[in-house]
C-alpha cells in the first residue's frame, strides 16, 4: 500500500448495442495528472461478436478502427477476469478513488460484462462534478456559444469532449476509444476540478460526498 498520496482511477467504456462493454479503458493518476498505470482492453467474446453502440457511428467502421488498433498493438483482447485481476492489483497497490464521466452508465455496462467496479470503496461521478464546477462558468457558457456546443434540446452541452476541450483547447475531438478518452479528456477534467481552490466544499455542497472527513473522498 502506498501512503501519503491521493490516487484516482478513471474508467471509460465503449459499449455494444446489447449494453455490454466491448472496449474497456482505465488509468490510475495522481494529483499531478501523471499516469501511474493504464489498461486498454477489447473484451474477449464480445468484441467482434456484437455491434458497437450506434452512438459511436457505423458499427462496421468502428470495428475496422479497432482492428487497426489491434494490429498496431494499441489494444489487446482479454477476458473480464483479466480486467478484474488488473483492477484488484491497482486497488491493492494504490487504493484509488474511482471516477467516471456518468459513472452510473459505466457501472451498469461493466456489471453486465462481469467487470467488478464494486471493489473500490470511494467513488464519485465526474460528470456531476463538472456540472457543479465547470459548466456554469461564464467562460464555459461563452465557449459553448462560440463552438455551438449545445444539446439537441438547445441546452449547454456537458459532454466530456466539450468540457475537456474548454479546459485544454489543444485537444482534438474526442476519439471515443475508452483508454484515450479516460487518459486525455476525463483526466484533464479531473485535474481541473481537484485543483480548484474551493472544489472540495463545492462538491460537498452538491451532495457528492458522504464522508466529509476524508479529504478527497467524494462518495462511497
Amino acid at each position: 500500500m502506498k501512503f501519503g498520496k491521493h490516487y484516482y482511477i478513471i474508467v471509460d467504456v465503449e459499449t455494444t448495442g446489447d449494453d455490454r462493454v466491448a472496449d474497456f479503458g482505465a488509468v490510475v493518476v495522481d494529483r499531478k495528472g501523471d499516469i501511474i498505470a493504464s489498461l486498454g482492453i477489447l473484451v474477449e467474446g464480445i468484441f467482434g461478436n456484437a455491434d458497437f453502440h450506434w452512438a459511436l457511428g457505423n458499427p462496421k467502421l468502428t470495428k475496422k478502427k479497432y482492428d487497426g488498433m489491434l494490429a498496431t498493438g494499441q489494444r489487446a483482447i482479454a477476458t473480464p477476469a483479466y480486467i478484474n485481476n488488473w483492477l484488484r492489483e491497482v486497488n491493492a497497490t494504490y487504493s484509488p478513488i474511482l471516477t467516471a464521466y456518468n459513472i452510473g452508465f459505466d457501472w451498469g455496462k461493466c456489471r453486465n460484462t462481469d467487470i467488478d467496479l464494486g471493489m473500490f470503496s470511494q467513488r464519485f461521478d465526474l460528470m456531476m462534478a463538472a456540472k457543479a464546477m465547470i459548466t456554469n462558468l461564464d467562460d464555459y457558457v461563452t465557449a459553448c456559444h462560440d463552438n455551438d456546443w449545445f444539446t439537441a434540446g438547445g441546452k449547454l452541452s456537458a459532454k466530456a469532449d466539450h468540457v475537456a476541450r474548454f479546459i485544454d483547447s489543444t485537444l482534438p475531438i474526442e476519439p471515443h476509444t475508452a483508454l484515450e478518452d479516460a487518459r486525455d479528456y476525463e483526466n484533464a477534467i479531473l485535474q481541473f476540478i481537484i485543483h480548484h481552490p474551493t472544489s472540495r466544499q463545492q462538491l460537498l455542497d452538491a451532495g457528492m460526498a458522504k464522508n466529509p472527513s476524508a479529504k478527497w473522498m467524494l462518495g462511497a
